[in-house]
């Protein structure tokens, strides 16, 4: 595979990530509520913090799911294996010497981006003891169901073929932070609640890049973190609801 098709295939699945989250969410919230209603619950979150607890509608997860049912279905397709040895091989052919301990801090970026708007007051769903509750939920969710993934990865050939594991933790945890910057900011900073998905793509690519893990699994991991943080989040309000 061509360095430029490789980039190709990033560039496709990046737009697929994006335009997905963003007619799902338009779609179901346009549907349900008149354009004034939309703006009056807007508003209303906003200033109380209410939540709608639509984190597991189905268009929510249509994201995440493919995502973890691509990785899923790496030991019944054999275009997905095939794929990630051509992307691993090109990886070590055109970048045989690179290596970078970076993701081992972006991965953090995400969610630490969030205390640090605390610290400037930047209005956000919930407050900065709700978000202390929210990042430690969310790490062990992701943390417990990444477990169980490569306990139930380990028995399977397909899955450690080169002494890989799946799915890609660093991958996961960026993704997890980054799915907590967009609930907090996804009625009052739109655009900016987006852009912790920046990060957590850099932390996937890097992961390749070091030749660390397959493009299956950063891929599989992007989905377990953003499904770990909003069934987290469903908890959180379910939770809170009751007291």
């Amino acid at each position: 595979m061509s360095n430029k098709r490789f980039y190709y295939i990033f560039l496709l699945l990046l737009f697929i990530f994006f335009y997905s989250f963003l007619a799902a969410q338009d779609s179901s919230l346009i549907s349900n509520k008149s354009k004034t209603n939309l703006i009056e619950d807007s508003a209303r979150q906003m200033v109380h913090g209410v939540n709608d607890n639509h984190y597991l509608k189905p268009s929510a997860l249509i994201v995440p799911g493919a995502f973890l049912i691509y990785g899923g279905l790496k030991p019944v397709i054999n275009g997905i294996p095939k794929l990630d040895d051509k992307i691993m091989s090109n990886v070590r052919k055109n970048y045989p010497g690179f290596h970078t301990n970076a993701a081992d801090y972006l991965m953090w970026a995400p969610s630490a981006s969030v205390f640090a708007m605390d610290a400037f007051h930047v209005k956000m769903k919930h407050n900065f003891r709700e978000h202390l509750i929210l990042e430690a939920g969310t790490v062990v969710v992701t943390g417990a169901l990444g477990f169980g993934m490569r306990k139930i990865s380990e028995n399977i050939d397909a899955y450690h073929s080169e002494n890989t594991q799946f799915p890609s933790g660093h991958t996961a945890n960026a993704f997890r932070g980054a799915e907590i910057v967009h609930q907090e900011l996804k009625f009052s900073h739109p655009i900016l609640s987006y852009s912790g998905y920046v990060v957590a793509t850099g932390v996937g690519l890097l992961r390749i890049y070091n030749k660390d893990h397959f493009l299956s699994e950063v891929i599989a991991g992007a989905g377990l973190g953003i499904l770990s943080t909003k069934l987290t989040y469903w908890l959180f309000e379910k939770i809170k609801e009751k007291r």
